[in-house]
């Protein structure tokens, strides 16, 4: 059997500092290494293709993988699994798997494959909010495309969309398995059950030039030295700088400041929201973030905006928190 598997790892980082997430390093290695490490070990016959930047693997790394970049760049993960799709060659069976996943066992990778062979369906685990895991699936190839030429245009648009309509083949897995990480507090939790796993601290920052920035044998077994973190950060995006520009005037004289964090906060949520389980628009999600911290000022963005996102991703029938 012939088998295609892509990681995705084209996104900005925006959450995470700017710190390309897929580069960060957990121990001896970084998390894209670990994740084709996993796929080797459980799926040695595939072709691995990376959709994106291959920063993090070694020279020898990079030199056994394809890779391809979504048009444009920085487009979303559809757009990174239409680019892979529409330049690998034939295979059966596909995997996407998210580039910032590195706790996925190989026994996961096995069974994915082997249930989506079985059913003739894309295969997948839920996440710890009993989410199916759109971005750790395994699919049919031809179902895949299908899909795709069903959707056209994937430009910035959320990977749900392949699923929606589709019977998917669910397969059991330890949730906490399979988490991915937006934030340096979701990271540090990763590195700390690494850590006590393996006995040894594990973490670090590696900076774009592939470098290990703040290990967590300096910061205190799997924390992260944010001293590190800014010096390697990207600039702040001109769209974001702009943003901030014209709230200033807006805001002139207003007791509501908007910083330059709290502006990049909520242009990276829009995005995040266009990609999760909602169907609201991610400008109305955002402004009802906005909306709900102008209405209760002790309230802060991060708190507004995850209050949001609960009651948009809240599956059907839950109880709304405006309500609670």
């Amino acid at each position: 059997m012939s088998i295609t598997v892509m990681i995705l790892s084209g996104g900005r980082s925006s959450r995470f500092g700017g710190v390309h997430k897929p580069g960060v390093r957990l121990g001896e290695q970084t998390v894209i290494s670990r994740i084709l490490t996993t796929v080797r070990a459980a799926l040695p016959e595939a072709e691995v293709w990376v959709a994106g930047p291959t920063d993090g693997l070694t020279d020898a790394e990079a030199g056994s993988v394809r890779s391809v970049r979504e048009v444009p760049e920085f487009s979303g993960p559809l757009a990174g699994i239409d680019a892979v799709v529409r330049a690998m060659g034939e295979a059966e069976t596909t995997v996407i798997l998210a580039g910032d996943m590195p706790l996925i066992p190989a026994a996961h990778l096995r069974d994915l494959v082997t249930a989506s062979t079985e059913s003739g369906l894309p295969a997948a685990g839920s996440d710890d909010r009993g989410k199916l895991q759109f971005l750790c699936a395994a699919w049919p190839t031809s179902l895949l495309i299908d899909r795709l030429d069903d959707i056209g245009e994937t430009k910035d648009r959320a990977v749900r969309l392949l699923f929606d309509g589709l019977e998917v083949t669910p397969v059991d897995i330890d949730p906490s398995e399979v988490v991915d990480f937006d934030t340096r507090e979701e990271y540090e939790r990763i590195a700390r059950r690494l850590s006590e796993a393996d006995g040894a601290p594990v973490g670090g920052f590696a900076g774009e030039d592939g470098a290990a920035v703040g290990s967590a044998a300096d910061t205190g077994g799997g924390t992260v030295d944010t001293e590190g973190v800014r010096s390697a950060r990207r600039p702040v995006p001109a769209e974001v700088m702009r943003v901030r520009e014209l709230a200033g005037t807006e805001l002139a004289g207003a007791e509501l400041a908007i910083s330059e964090a709290d502006v990049a906060a909520v242009l990276e949520f829009a995005s995040h929201i266009k990609h999760s389980d909602s169907t609201v628009s991610p400008v109305v999600a955002a402004f009802l973030a906005g909306r709900l911290r102008a209405d209760y000022p002790d309230t802060s963005i991060a708190e507004a905006l995850a209050r949001v996102e609960e009651a948009l991703t809240r599956p059907d029938g839950g109880e709304s928190p405006a309500r609670s």
